[in-house]
């Protein structure tokens, strides 16, 4: 009887060990960077534009892929030295459709804002305290998405508003090496 149960154990405990765990969920941070981080925490970042006590870098040698679609230019902003938001530059209309459709599924229906004076389209959801923006230009044709983690970026709209970092795409594109370490994009989010 007792080695019965010691095999019901042994047979538990492997099953739950079995499962893959979820690398990240976002209420954490965005692929392996946890929000409120400090930027020391991670390597292999070069800064991008620095101004006032926002700070953006860039880690060259890393894409992520969603759906066979490669992403590379994605930067992580740090105010006062603690990661609060991610932006990321969509190249095709086929990641575009991609990470939209994820979006929908794992967050439901998005609000939607459009300027029909500037002719900008923006797809909004809030998951925990994460605003996400999935944002279109017509005039120009570019498309990004971008992550904000509210509570590590308080006190912060004011400086937002002086680099105006919501309409640009200065950082962009990123110039990157041929050694790139491809990582899945959106995939390993688990809601919770």
């Amino acid at each position: 009887m007792k080695a019965i149960h010691l095999l019901l154990a042994f047979c538990a405990a492997l099953l739950i060990f079995s499962f893959p765990v979820k690398a990240a969920d976002l209420e954490d941070g965005f692929m392996g960077y946890r929000w409120g981080d400090d930027v020391w925490q991670h390597d292999g970042l070069q800064e991008l534009y620095r101004k006032g006590d926002l700070v953006f870098y860039a880690d060259p040698g890393l894409s992520y892929e969603l759906d066979g679609a490669v992403i590379g230019d994605v930067i992580y902003g740090y105010y006062r030295e603690k990661f609060y938001s991610v932006y990321v530059n969509i190249s095709s209309l086929d990641t575009y459709d991609a990470v939209m459709r994820h979006l929908k599924e794992s967050y439901g229906l998005p609000d939607i804002k459009t300027s029909t004076q500037d002719n900008f389209y923006t797809y909004k959801w809030k998951y925990q305290d994460v605003s996400i923006k999935l944002k279109t230009n017509r005039n120009d044709g570019t498309m990004k998405v971008a992550f904000y983690h509210e509570p590590t970026a308080q006190g912060l709209n004011r400086e937002r508003i002086m680099l105006d970092i919501e309409q640009s795409d200065r950082f962009f594109p990123l110039k990157k090496g041929e050694d790139v370490d491809m990582r899945p994009f959106l995939e390993s989010w688990e809601l919770r």
